[in-house]
């Protein structure tokens, strides 16, 4: 299969030298990207480069800002056809609304910075890959409720498959649910169940259960 995989953290500009972003590294986009090729599949990884570094091994297109990833997608889905989109990507949930030119000056006894919602990436990929089997991530601060929440955003942006994770659980290793459009969900315990369970879907060999 032909998989683009989107990983890393978006920046935000907050001026000429300041960002805006969070601590998520790609890691376990990297660590998927290279054993699902090594699984057969042609993979292409769409990364931020800040944690990784340069990476040898595979097709990797880079980027760091918001706008940056936004427009990389377009033009990646806009000249390329994807059997599977893996997107998790940890995209920037607001920006600045208007960002100074320069550097803001520093010793003021406090800042005040109006942010807007940035536009949801997974919608545009929906948009411009109707064809390809979309697998997306969706991260909350708690477990409680997270199946019923994923699964929204699932119906929402028209995925395939949403990965959902609860931020009190990574702090301790890997867990997570796997969940399809009729809302049947596999618990996932390790990054190694993730990517088993991720190539059994993309090869239409997954069978699901509910919990």
């Amino acid at each position: 299969m032909k998989i683009l995989i989107t990983a890393g953290a978006t920046w935000i500009k907050i001026d000429a030298i300041r960002i805006l972003t969070n601590r998520f590294t790609g890691k376990t986009g990297l660590y998927l990207a290279g054993e699902l090729k090594k699984k057969g599949h042609r993979v292409t990884l769409l990364i931020n480069p800040h944690c990784t570094g340069k990476i040898k091994g595979l097709e990797a297109i880079y980027y760091h800002y918001f706008e940056e990833f936004k427009e990389k997608v377009a033009k990646i889905l806009k000249n390329e056809d994807y059997d599977v989109i893996i997107h998790m990507a940890a995209v920037s949930d607001y920006k600045l609304k208007n960002t100074p030119q320069g550097k803001i000056p520093s010793g003021s006894k406090s800042l005040l910075l109006r942010f807007v919602p940035t536009e949801k990436i997974i919608k545009r990929i929906r948009m411009l890959a109707k064809k390809s089997l979309i697998v997306q991530f969706k991260l909350e601060p708690k477990r409680k409720g997270i199946v019923e929440d994923a699964y929204r955003s699932l119906k929402e942006n028209k995925s395939d498959f949403v990965v959902a994770n609860a931020l009190e659980d990574l702090t301790l290793g890997y867990k997570g649910f796997l969940i399809n459009r009729d809302k049947e969900i596999i618990p996932l315990k390790s990054k190694k169940e993730l990517l088993d369970i991720l190539d059994r879907a993309i090869r239409g060999k997954l069978k699901l259960r509910c919990i």
